[in-house]
Formats: C-alpha cells, sequence, structure tokens
C-alpha cells in the first residue's frame, strides 16, 4: 500500500467550527504514518463495504474535476469535506471529527478514499511544577484521533479509474447519511448479504420443515469457501446445495434474496471470514451447548446418530487430546 497524497480538514459539528487545510501533508510523522495506514489497510479489509453507485452526485462531479485537472487535490478535498460537513449539520449528527482525504495505491489500483473519522474523548497526563514540586496531573482531550476503524467512522472508496464506489457507514436512526450525502445508492455489503442468506435460509428451513442442522451447514461451509477460495458467494449455488431437491424452497430462496437487493454473484475479495462463520453452535434440549469448526463437519470427524428410540447421540472422532477451559 502507498499514500500518494493526504491532507486533513476539521469538521466540528458540535461546535459548528469548520477548519479547512490549505495545504497537503508531503512528509506525514513516522510515528502517526503507521497509524493511517492501518487505517487503511482496515478498510480495504472490512466486511461492511457496501458497493454503490452515484445518482448525479456533486461529489462525483467535483472528483470528475480533479481527474481532468480543473482543481488541484487541495480544492478538491476542500470541497468535499464542506458539503459533508455541512450535510452533517443538517442531519444532526453533532461531534468532533477529521475528514481525511487520501490518495492512495492498494494492490497497484490507484483510489480516492474519504474518511470522516470521529473523534474520541480520552484522558492523558502532563507534568506541572509548583514551588519546586513536579505534580503530576490530568487533562481531557475531545479530539483524540482513533487508528482503528470504528462504528462512527464514515467512510467513501472511490476507484480513480471508473470511478467504482464504496460506503462504509453505519445507519444513524435508520438513515445512510453518507449515501445521501455521497447522493448515490447502495448494495447490502458482504455482513448485510450473510445475514440476509442466514435469515432467509432459516426462516424456509422453518417453513418446510428442512433439517436445520444440514441446512445451515451446508450454507456456512459455502460462505466459508466462497470468502477464503473462490472471492465470491453465488447465490445459485447456495440454493442448489442447501435446499437440494426442493425445487419450492429453492425458487422461493431465489426470489425473497432478490427481493432484498442480493446480487447473484456476492464478491469477497480482501474480505476474511468472521469467527461466526468459521463454526457451528449447537444446544441439545438439556442445555449442553457445542462449539464445532465447519471444517471439521465437512470431514466428518463428527458424527450425529439416531438412535433407535429417536434420540440423537453425537460422537466426535480423530480427537488427540482434551484441555479443560
Amino acid at each position: 500500500m502507498e499514500i500518494i497524497k493526504f491532507i486533513n480538514h476539521i469538521l466540528d459539528t458540535e461546535s459548528d467550527i469548520f477548519v479547512p487545510s490549505d495545504i497537503e501533508l508531503d512528509n506525514i510523522n513516522e510515528d502517526i504514518q503507521p497509524m493511517i495506514e492501518k487505517k487503511i489497510k482496515q478498510i480495504f479489509k472490512s466486511n461492511s463495504r457496501k458497493p454503490s453507485t452515484f445518482q448525479n452526485s456533486t461529489i462525483e462531479q467535483i472528483i470528475f474535476s480533479y481527474k481532468t485537472q480543473e482543481i488541484d487535490f487541495v480544492e478538491c478535498s476542500q470541497r468535499i469535506a464542506k458539503i459533508i460537513f455541512d450535510k452533517k449539520r443538517e442531519y444532526n449528527l453533532f461531534h468532533n471529527s477529521d475528514f481525511m482525504f487520501i490518495e492512495t495505491k492498494v494492490n497497484d489500483i490507484r483510489y480516492l478514499v474519504g474518511i470522516d473519522n470521529v473523534n474520541i474523548k480520552k484522558v492523558t497526563h502532563f507534568n506541572t511544577t509548583e514551588d519546586n514540586k513536579i505534580k503530576n496531573d490530568l487533562i481531557f482531550y475531545k479530539t483524540c484521533m482513533n487508528d482503528r476503524l470504528t462504528k462512527k467512522d464514515r467512510v467513501f472508496i472511490i476507484e480513480y479509474s471508473n470511478s467504482n464506489l464504496q460506503i462504509i457507514e453505519t445507519r444513524h436512526y435508520g438513515f445512510n447519511v453518507f449515501e445521501e450525502i455521497l447522493q448515490s445508492i447502495s448494495k447490502p455489503s458482504v455482513n448485510e448479504s450473510i445475514e440476509i442468506l442466514s435469515s432467509t435460509v432459516t426462516g424456509l428451513t422453518q417453513k418446510y420443515q428442512l433439517d436445520d442442522m444440514k441446512t445451515s451447514t451446508t450454507l456456512k461451509t459455502i460462505i466459508k469457501e466462497g470468502i477464503e477460495n473462490d472471492q465470491r458467494i453465488e447465490t445459485e449455488t447456495i440454493a442448489n446445495l442447501v435446499f437440494d431437491t426442493n425445487s419450492v424452497a429453492k425458487e422461493e430462496f431465489k426470489y425473497d434474496i432478490e427481493k432484498e437487493g442480493l446480487p447473484k454473484v456476492i464478491l469477497t475479495e480482501n474480505i476474511k471470514p468472521k469467527k461466526s462463520d468459521k463454526t457451528q453452535k449447537f444446544k441439545t434440549d438439556n442445555g449442553i451447548e457445542i462449539t464445532i469448526p465447519i471444517d471439521m463437519i465437512n470431514n466428518k470427524d463428527i458424527e450425529f446418530i439416531t438412535e433407535p428410540d429417536g434420540k440423537i447421540s453425537i460422537r466426535l472422532k480423530n480427537i488427540q487430546e482434551i484441555e479443560r477451559k
């Protein structure tokens, strides 16, 4: 990853203070640069990135003016920062944040990244001297930047060559603020897509009285392999493998996820599966909870046996050692 250009603007909507920078940072402090790089890396690995499309967007026009060299990097960032500041005030988003505008190269692809980085409040110490005696005091800072991507942050990623847009944000009172500010329409993120797939499979499993253990495990296997190996999750594959011979459930699944706005292929490049996607949890009627890695189920290292009396026995195989936790 390479940071080509970087500038930072202060957006304090709480105090109605907008302080744009007139100069980009050519040399970022060597202690600070790793923090910024860490945040950028988290952004490009985030499961919460939503593919989006500009809709007659003012910010898209500003970006175009920059790419055609009608305006420079500083002016481009200032215009975007002012729109974000004004709109956040309009939408009652009152807090102190820094808007970082970055031109970067990731995997040899050039991007423009805007981060509305909401500042956090922290306490630190400082020294004073009274009557030749040292006093260690505490001071409260309201404008500390966070080096991690938080739920309060809002991010847009624009691929320089084709203006493909992605957005990361948490809904504000059921409202996607950045989607509105950028005048765009978003599709579900990978996280949202997996949630929709899971809830749809669960609902249809209950409706058609299917084997919940089989459908949920099959779904998680497809998701895990799609993320780790294929970098894509195909909904057609889910329909065919999860619902197998139940053609009615299969067609209803396709209809339901299309209605939810899911594409037929969910791209998962640079995405890591969550821990919950790697395991399957079971809870028995007598309160025993078991968490089993998906790979272990797929490798037949666990066996569910239906006894003559209808009760279920669970057999774990190929175990060399057991630790108490």
